[in-house]
């Protein structure tokens, strides 16, 4: 089985990032792109954490 994988995505908290960079524009683009697993830094981050638990 083959992945395409994305494994290093900086969320809307990091500087000079998309504010569009959201857990729903993020799963939109890899559905568009076909990446089957997102990974994403910026976890330690109290907003980003908070996001993730609200939107996973």
């Amino acid at each position: 089985m083959r992945y395409y994988a994305d494994l290093h995505i900086h969320s809307h908290f990091s500087r000079a990032t998309s504010r569009d960079l959201d857990i729903p524009h993020i799963a939109l683009w890899a559905l568009k792109k076909g990446t089957t697993l997102v990974a994403t830094g910026d976890i330690a981050h109290p907003g980003w954490l908070q996001e993730l638990e609200r939107d996973l």
